[in-house]
């Protein structure tokens, strides 16, 4: 009975603790009632530039919120200066760079020191530059500096670990036909700039037995010098200082090379058709659709970043709600404008579906893009491209690293100082009938290339209602 009571009055409790009840009159509160403050203006930090005196620009940017010390040399070269007879030879020569160790120790030698002070020296090669970076503790900075001047200005290039960097890449060739997404962006990339071409070329086991100890010198000698490297450091320290330790340090190396020439020019022209690259072992087909874009230069490029969101990036855009959410024909797909500092990207739209539908939902995303290119999109679709665009803005200033390397690529590619704010306010300026014209004049569906990567016999239409389909064969070159 002393139970049956302490429950009675434990639920009275409960019930006159209980909320009233919401009248059905009441709005219920959603996301679109929330509110949020203006971004604040982004301020790019004093950058302090200097030249040393055998003539490396460097660019110092004090930070003082972590004891590290980091940095990166951006030498002005690429894979774009690779022999055609050679390809790869710039990615191999940056590998043993770090790899093959130093004149004094071996590349093994290096990496136990850097462990042993949580640091880290490393080099890469990039299409249109290169680069060795380096990240340590504030307390031994002027060790992983030495060790980064070491790397530098006296790699060794030790035959064991060229040997080895090969036999990785050749593994990567052997691998390359595994994932089928892959396979349809390089073919994609490959047939718009031109099979021929740096930019389009693909590495094959011939072109890496090609590569000797000596190659990699005489590549290295050419492009690293200091008058081609601009070096940029971040972190804990006083400008003044660091000014100081880095003449001290570079203070021996005055290698002079004639100047770098230009970077290849991008003379490709529309190569519109469909293609299939038939792989069997796969139950979807991988697809991308696109055709060579322009520079983050071009007077039309917020513009086109703003009508390329509308068309395919996110939950929103246009080809996510028809593709996925209303027809179903995939579960990801996607559209880009890819500008490039100083030569033509790229405008793709990617995405994969199930066999059987490959050539309905390629055909719906070219219906998306030809609605774009015949009507003016929604107030509402402009202002939430052009939101995402902003709001995003702060991010490329969110480390001082990001801002540091934007610097530096702009002084790099000869970008004006305040570029960023420049576009900044062009994409505030977008309009809808800007999205229409640039869509009008700069992305024909008939200019497309289609590149479709998968089992033509599962699909549930052949892909020849597209247009005339050419083979891409996958065949790896046996190595000789």
């Amino acid at each position: 009975m002393r139970a049956l009571v302490l429950l009675l009055a434990s639920a009275v409790a409960g019930w006159a603790q209980a909320p009233a009840a919401v009248s059905p009159d009441a709005a219920i509160p959603t996301y679109k009632d929330l509110k949020f403050p203006p971004l604040k203006q982004v301020k790019i930090p004093d950058v302090a530039a200097f030249t040393l005196s055998n003539g490396m620009r460097i660019f110092l940017l004090e930070d003082h919120e972590l004891p590290v010390v980091s940095g990166f040399a951006l030498v002005r070269t690429g894979n774009l200066f690779d022999p055609d007879d050679k390809r790869g030879l710039s990615q191999v020569m940056a590998e043993v760079q770090r790899a093959g160790g130093t004149r004094a120790r071996t590349g093994d030698q290096l990496d136990e020191e850097l462990e042993n002070i949580a640091a880290s020296v490393e080099s890469n090669m990039g299409e249109t530059s290169a680069t060795v970076s380096f990240s340590g503790l504030k307390e031994s900075s002027d060790q992983v500096l030495r060790i980064f001047k070491d790397v530098l200005t006296e790699p060794e290039f030790r035959q064991d670990k060229i040997d080895l960097t090969l036999n990785q890449l050749r593994g990567g060739i052997a691998r390359r036909n595994d994932d089928p997404q892959s396979i349809a962006e390089r073919e994609l990339t490959n047939i718009l700039y031109g099979r021929q071409t740096p930019y389009g070329w693909t590495i094959e086991y011939e072109h890496l037995a090609r590569i000797k100890r000596d190659d990699l010198q005489q590549f290295y000698r050419r492009h690293y010098f200091p008058k081609n490297i601009m070096l940029a450091v971040y972190g804990d320290f006083s400008a003044a200082e660091m000014k100081d330790r880095l003449e001290q340090l570079f203070v021996g190396w005055k290698v002079e090379q004639p100047g770098v020439p230009p970077f290849p020019v991008v003379a490709a022209k529309p190569a519109p058709g469909v293609f299939l690259a038939e792989k069997t072992d796969v139950t979807q087909t991988f697809f991308s659709l696109g055709l060579l874009g322009g520079t983050l230069r071009d007077p039309d490029y917020p513009a086109l970043q703003v009508a390329s969101n509308i068309l395919g990036n996110g939950f929103t855009s246009r080809l996510m709600s028809q593709i996925r959410t209303k027809l179903g024909l995939a579960y990801s797909v996607g559209a880009g404008w890819g500008a490039q500092y100083n030569h033509p990207g790229t405008f793709r739209i990617t995405g994969s579906t199930k066999s059987a539908s490959s050539v309905d939902a390629i055909a719906a995303a070219k219906a998306e893009l030809d609605k774009m290119r015949a009507t003016l999109v929604t107030e509402q679709e402009l202002q939430t491209a052009k939101d995402a665009v902003l709001n995003g803005f702060v991010f490329n200033f969110d480390s001082p690293s990001k801002t540091l390397n934007r610097v530096l690529m702009y002084e790099y590619f000869g970008y004006p100082k305040d570029f960023l704010f420049q576009y900044q306010k062009r994409i505030s300026a977008v309009t809808r009938a800007d999205v229409l014209r640039v869509y009008k004049e700069r992305i024909r569906s008939e200019d497309l290339t289609m590149v479709a990567v998968g089992n033509p016999k599962e699909f549930g239409k052949p892909l020849s209602g597209l247009g005339k389909v050419e083979a891409i064969d996958l065949t790896i070159p046996e190595p000789k």
